[in-house]
């Protein structure tokens, strides 16, 4: 059954509820023992645009009530939706140590222990199985269909000369992060002594973070003078957001650490709320009222929200607002007569003032030449009827354009300005041109220059022109990160021709 469900994959239809990178770099809340990792976002855009906490907790304790509260003041209206009552995908990569033939007892008491955590698999929680000494075996993949765990796991034995135990965490990294899920977690399951040379914990823990992956750490020492070797798998866990369990000879596992071993990775979920009447930098902060009774409150992320641009007035109010002009306010005498004569006179002046100052028959014949060019236009070759070559080239096509007519033909003349374009430097030639002063940037669909790549934040950053007219790059607190000519930064200026890492994706940006 479970091995059926490993072959499964998923389209999310919202936006995705956690990604655990980002949560692992966030920072960290207390509120009793619990400890809160969070994110938080924008999406949509204008009236529709909302913010977003991701949040995961360090114990499997349920959530009672929920608030994101900004600059200090609680927003109205908010959504909570649980990640294990959402559409998202879990998954978590066993990793046994079969290290030194005289811990045969101990690789037994790991694999019996991994079959049981194994049964939890489903379409939602997708679990793998390998094994490490000097190199890493992978066992059953996440790819597997149909696998058959007894058959599979009966020949794991203590068997491995050597012990390479940062260098293959690294590895079953590498294959976890290609696992389609929201949540990835590596179950690291040994007595902690390693023989690395070129690889440390420091390796693993960055790699960890760069691929949003939680380290679980499970210590099986042989005897207690071995319990100090645990650290080093204890500090895996910690430094990464994950739990951490040990035993001693043939002490079992937790029994509570086993019955809620999901949750320890599927807990929290996502808070939203409308952001519309938020701009400027603004400091978002969630807090958690739980079902043990304690409130936990996540560090604040802050996040430049640009302002929305002001609806324009009606026509007609705008129309009420501007005097009329001085000829129209004259014609204007004429309207109990006939209706509609100061309208005339203001959008036809010169006309107006002409037949105000001539002679009765010098108006008439002007009049009549008036009308005879208005039946005249109303022939108009049609602008699909205009020559090709009579219109300007729309390889790079305005923004907006002004009709512009007159008796001969019809062009189009564009009017708008850009500030610029970003030049996509890897993978597919990709021009992006800048025609609003705030773009949003990242994988998810309604960005405005999107990135399709894993290694991209579906919202990544914003780009803006400040009031001062200089363009500005924000990242919205990524794990990724935005480098600006190879050096990380949370807010810069850019200059035309500097280069901005969009995790993998590197991007020009060229000024106007």
């Amino acid at each position: 059954m479970g091995g059926y469900f490993l072959g499964v994959t998923c389209f999310m239809k919202f936006i995705t509820a956690f990604v655990a990178a980002t949560l692992l770099l966030a920072g960290v809340g207390f509120g009793a023992d619990t400890v809160v990792y969070s994110q938080c976002g924008l999406t949509g855009d204008g009236e529709s645009r909302r913010i977003g906490c991701d949040f995961r907790l360090s114990q499997p304790i349920d959530v009672k009530s929920a608030a994101i509260s900004a600059n200090g003041a609680d927003l109205a209206d908010l959504a909570y939706t649980s990640f294990e009552s959402g559409d998202g995908k879990a998954a978590w990569f066993f990793l046994i140590d079969r290290s030194n033939p005289a811990r045969a007892e101990s690789v037994k008491r790991s694999v019996d222990l991994v079959k049981r955590l194994y049964e939890q698999a489903n379409a939602r929680n997708i679990m793998a199985i390998g094994t490490f000494a000097e190199d890493l075996r992978v066992v059953v993949s996440p790819g597997d269909p149909y696998a058959d765990i007894e058959s599979r796991m009966q020949p794991i034995k203590a068997d491995g000369a050597a012990t390479a135990f940062f260098f293959t965490a690294i590895k079953a990294i590498d294959i976890l992060e290609k696992v389609e899920a929201q949540r990835r977690a590596l179950v690291i399951i040994s007595d902690g002594k390693a023989e690395d040379t070129a690889y440390s914990r420091d390796d693993v823990v960055r790699r960890a973070r760069e691929a949003g992956v939680v380290i679980y750490g499970i210590g099986l020492a042989e005897k207690a003078s071995d319990s100090v070797f645990l650290q080093a798998v204890e500090r895996l866990a910690s430094e990464t957001g994950g739990p951490f369990v040990s035993t001693v000879g043939k002490e079992a596992v937790s029994s509570d650490f086993v019955a809620n071993f999901r949750r320890f990775l599927t807990s929290g979920g996502s808070l939203s709320a409308p952001a519309a009447g938020l701009s400027g930098e603004v400091a978002f902060t969630p807090r958690l009222s739980l079902m043990d009774g304690a409130v936990v409150q996540a560090p604040a992320t802050s996040l430049y929200l640009p302002p929305l641009a002001a609806s324009p007035p009606p026509v007609e109010e705008v129309a009420a607002q501007q005097p009329l002009p001085l000829i129209a306010r004259i014609y204007a005498f004429f309207d109990s007569t006939v209706p509609g004569t100061s309208v005339w006179a203001k959008e036809n002046p010169n006309l107006a003032w002409t037949l105000l100052v001539m002679p009765v028959p010098t108006a008439a014949a002007v009049l009549l030449a008036a009308w005879r060019r208005t039946t005249s236009s109303a022939s108009l070759p049609s602008r699909e009827s205009v020559p090709r070559q009579e219109l300007l080239p729309e390889d790079n096509p305005p923004v907006t354009q002004r009709l512009v007519m007159d008796d001969v033909h019809t062009t189009l003349r564009p009017v708008s300005k850009t500030f610029g374009y970003f030049e996509v430097l890897d993978g597919e030639p990709q021009r992006f041109d800048i025609r609003e002063q705030n773009v949003t940037i990242g994988r998810h669909s309604e960005s405005d220059f999107r990135l399709e790549n894993d290694s991209v934040h579906r919202h990544h950053a914003i780009f803006h022109i400040s009031p001062d007219k200089r363009p500005v790059i924000t990242d919205l607190d990524t794990v990724n990160g935005v480098l600006v000519n190879g050096k990380r930064v949370a807010k810069s200026e850019l200059q035309s021709g500097d280069v901005i890492a969009f995790g993998d994706v590197r991007v020009r940006f060229v000024g106007a």
